[in-house]
């Protein structure tokens, strides 16, 4: 590192206008999307090609899903820091915050479940890990009990061991996403409580957040690791996706919370370089030693997947934060970024715009089209026409949904407003 750290400076430099944090950021959007296609790639190519993809390594790509966590830790922390930094009296108003949260999630999700499981009937009756078996439709149907519809039309199946994996079994990342959307609030209350009662600067008060994150993630995955020891349990995929309650542990925010850390810290980053208090000059270093430090922590997320440590979640995130941030610190200072252009290409972009449609449609499609014979083999040939089919019919109903769905849900939610 810098022998010099960045300069933080508190109350000298003039505040910028609000704009400048508000809006699309530029250079995100595509990233989305790339890592939504990645996630939909090792899926189909690893449940009708699983020796290719094993001598492709292919299975790398599925890393991906924790660049979505630290991308939301980055965007949802944004509002709050905005604030802190820019000495608001309190965060954002909660309840449009809480109508937002839910618009964005819920409409798309209940459609896309419920067409699953009463039209296509592909959702999973039982846990997908023990009942599904490569290349087939194994383990789905329709769900009929009452108490698994429930669990899975408001996304807490991820919290019984004997409902993980059920319905849209992906979907288990929402739950995680949904235990975030909460804690936000209660972290922002106490960064402003640390900032106005302490005396604590914007940059500290904002920093216990993710500290936090990464301290309650470090616990569980430990907790889950006891828990497998306990029950016998040595699979790494068992561990992690079984009817056992380590899987409940590692898939809930006590064991994933790591995972939305470090797109936090490139967003407390990001803002103090727009107000003035990291300056011009130690921003270019924190992005030069950015793009130093992505090649070490992508190197130690590749050991921790070697040995199936849980851990390989927390470099994940690391990599993920240090890409965020070397795509946007430029922006923060009010400068073009070529990698956010790039990265933004219209169809990129797009992709983006309506990868959470993409991402929960893919799985139920996936088992469908091989319901209906229309996946190839074990091959490179195979692999790459599966691929390109499941990406058409996932983006085809993605963009009716979005269109549909999403996009009004989310324009009614700008009718509440914060501050």
């Amino acid at each position: 590192m810098s022998e010099h750290p960045p300069e933080i400076r508190e109350s000298v430099v003039p505040q910028p206008p609000e704009r400048k944090f508000r809006g699309r950021i530029r250079g995100l959007d595509g990233p989305r999307g790339i890592a939504c296609m990645a996630i939909l790639a090792v899926h189909v190519v690893g449940h009708y090609s699983p020796d290719t993809a094993a001598s492709g390594k292919l299975q790398l790509l599925g890393q991906a899903l924790i660049f979505f966590f630290a991308l939301s830790g980055f965007l949802l922390f944004l509002p709050i820091v905005r604030d802190l930094f820019l000495a608001k009296t309190s965060q954002p108003d909660i309840r449009a915050y809480a109508i937002h949260r839910a618009l964005r999630i819920f409409p798309a999700y209940l459609l896309i479940f419920l067409i699953t499981n009463y039209v296509l009937q592909a959702s999973f009756v039982d846990n997908a890990q023990k009942t599904l078996t490569v290349g087939s439709d194994s383990g789905t149907g329709m769900i009929t009990d009452v108490w698994s519809l429930l669990a899975n039309l408001t996304l807490v199946q991820t919290y019984f061991p004997s409902l993980i994996q059920t319905g849209i079994n992906p979907a288990w990342s929402l739950s995680l996403e949904i235990a975030f959307y909460v804690s936000l609030p209660f972290f922002g209350a106490l960064m402003f409580a640390l900032h106005r009662r302490r005396g604590w600067s914007p940059f500290a008060s904002a920093m216990v957040a993710p500290v936090a994150l990464i301290v309650l993630g470090s616990v569980g995955k430990v907790f889950a690791s006891w828990l497998s020891n306990r029950d016998g349990i040595t699979d790494v995929i068992e561990q992690n996706f079984g009817p056992n309650w380590a899987a409940v542990v590692l898939r809930s925010f006590l064991g994933g919370s790591d995972a939305f850390a470090f797109g936090m810290i490139a967003v407390v980053l990001f803002v103090a370089v727009g107000t003035g208090n990291i300056g011009p000059a130690a921003a270019r270093r924190i992005r030069l030693w950015s793009i130093i430090a992505l090649f070490p922590s992508l190197l130690v997320m590749l050991v921790l997947l070697i040995v199936q440590s849980n851990f390989q979640v927390t470099a994940t995130s690391l990599a993920s934060g240090l890409i965020i941030l070397i795509i946007v610190l430029p922006l923060a200072e009010g400068k073009d970024s070529k990698l956010a252009d790039w990265l933004d290409w219209k169809p990129f972009e797009y992709l983006g715009r309506i990868s959470l449609s993409i991402y929960l449609w893919h799985f139920p499609l996936l088992m469908v089209l091989g319901r209906w014979g229309l996946m190839a083999g074990d091959n490179w040939g195979g692999l790459f026409r599966n691929f390109l089919l499941l990406s058409a019919a996932s983006i085809l109903c993605g963009a009716v949904t979005y269109q549909y769905v999403e996009r009004p849900a989310v324009n009614y939610a700008r009718k509440f407003k914060s501050r």
